[in-house]
């Protein structure tokens, strides 16, 4: 017995042994980029004559001295702009016009499904290796790109939009029942999936959990009126304080936050005197409203294309008389925020790109296309290229970060090029810091495309 135990254990020994080196063969696959000048997402002077090694998903080096890396595999970048993927802090995935018609009537689930994968990889190719998706059922989309099936960024899904009756997320048409007070449940896949009608602190409560079990790794709630749904005047104030204060206390037990949709003074105001961590669009935001959020650190994303993207002709054919007529006062209040933003101290630090763009399922394509029209806008309004490039990298990802123990992404920091991020990286053909409008144009001078240590554009061979 003593024998054959010993000649178990020396086996097992000679097993582990041949493993461990086994493992030690199994490198992880490098790749060096030399001759590059780096934007690190953070600092406004780039890294001159800098090389980048990445290993694995994660950048292992960076070095002005030369890195020696001979099982690497080598580009170069000849001068250009080496800098973080971008991040696009509001999109919907998985939301296409019309949204009380054609969302309700005329697509499945599946067809959703299918078009939010396709535009993925778009989204990925105009530079955004992470989103942060404000509503819709996007984790399903998340865990196709994150196992290496589809290209597309990284998602930090809200799911279900939660709304109070008759608020801007309540898709239904004028005789669609209510899910609740009709004593029958919901009757349709946009109550049970795209959008919790919730009324009360209790149904919050709920509706923050389900989001949760989905796999959310933050909550986005409605507190104000919208420019398309049809059922809340723009000044409606939604959510009373306690509704408010149950949502960011039940995401707070999961170590994540609360971002609110709201457009009027007061609806801001709401929100983040009841703890809400980040605030979407804002456009009649005072400046008594933004210093209050620069004390409370309040992050934000304006969302400016939705309201730049047309002209006023444009908006006049595509919205309803009463859509229209908030679409104007929304693009005629854009202009003091932007002042606003601008004059406050501190706020720019707060300040994240984000270009909620929806379109119909069929067209959406095309609008992804113009994702990086959002730059043309920033470099309008005269906000300086490095500030747009903050609000694009590094300030996106202090964002996410909020998510805490939630954000599903761990292994580094993301939005910035440093030893241990995340390698998402951009080769830019130019310097973006001189001329922001290069990032418009991301089929013409993005050259190289890597998320996660993988290359998916390279157009340097």
């Amino acid at each position: 017995m003593k024998h054959i135990f010993k000649s178990t254990l020396l086996a097992g020994v000679v097993t582990l042994a041949a493993g461990m080196s086994f493992a030690q063969d199994e490198a992880l696959p490098q790749t060096l980029f030399t001759n590059v000048h780096v934007f690190d997402g953070v600092n406004e002077a780039r890294i001159e004559n800098a090389s980048v090694l990445v290993e694995g998903n994660l950048i292992k080096e960076i070095s002005t001295d030369g890195i020696e890396a001979p099982n690497a595999t080598m580009i170069d970048g000849g001068g250009r702009t080496l800098m973080p993927g971008m991040h696009d802090q509001h999109v919907h995935l998985t939301v296409f016009n019309p949204l009380s018609d054609g969302l309700r009537q005329n697509i499945t689930p599946f067809h959703l499904g299918g078009v939010a994968t396709i535009r993925s990889e778009r989204i990925l190719m105009n530079g955004f290796t992470t989103v942060r998706d404000l509503g819709g059922p996007a984790k399903s989309i998340a865990r196709i790109i994150d196992t290496g099936m589809f290209p597309g960024p990284r998602i930090y899904s809200s799911e279900a939009f939660i709304t109070q009756t008759s608020g801007h997320a309540d898709f239904r048409k004028l005789n669609d029942r209510h899910p609740t007070l009709s004593g029958q449940g919901p009757s349709h896949w946009v109550d049970t999936d795209m959008s919790f009608i919730a009324d009360g602190p209790e149904q919050i409560r709920m509706a923050v959990r389900e989001n949760l079990r989905r796999g959310a790794t933050q909550i986005k709630i409605m507190v104000s009126g919208g420019v398309t749904s049809e059922f809340d005047p723009l000044h409606s104030l939604q959510y009373q304080d306690d509704e408010i204060q149950m949502a960011v206390k039940t995401a707070e037990q999961w170590g994540t936050y609360v971002t609110c949709h709201v457009f009027t003074e007061q609806a801001i105001r709401n929100c983040i005197d009841n703890g809400a961590k980040t605030v979407e669009h804002i456009p009649f935001l005072t400046a008594e409203v933004a210093e209050e959020m620069v004390d409370k650190q309040v992050m934000f994303a304006t969302a400016v294309a939705p309201v730049y993207s047309v002209s006023t002709e444009q908006a006049e054919a595509f919205y309803t008389p009463a859509s229209f007529a908030k679409w104007k006062s929304v693009r005629d209040a854009a202009a003091n925020m932007i002042e606003v933003i601008q004059t406050t101290p501190g706020m720019i630090d707060l300040y994240t790109l984000g270009t909620d763009l929806i379109n119909n399922w069929d067209q959406t394509l095309e609008q992804d296309k113009k994702m990086n029209d959002e730059f043309k806008y920033l470099h309008e309004a005269k906000f300086k290229p490095f500030d747009i490039l903050r609000m694009a990298t590094s300030n996106g990802a202090r964002m996410n970060r909020l998510t805490g123990l939630n954000n599903p992404y761990q292994d580094g920091p993301l939005g910035v090029v440093e030893e241990g991020a995340y390698a998402d990286l951009l080769l830019v053909d130019g310097n973006p810091l001189e001329d922001i409008l290069l990032l418009a144009e991301p089929d013409a001078n993005l050259m190289v495309i890597m998320k996660d240590g993988v290359i998916y554009k390279n157009t340097l061979d």
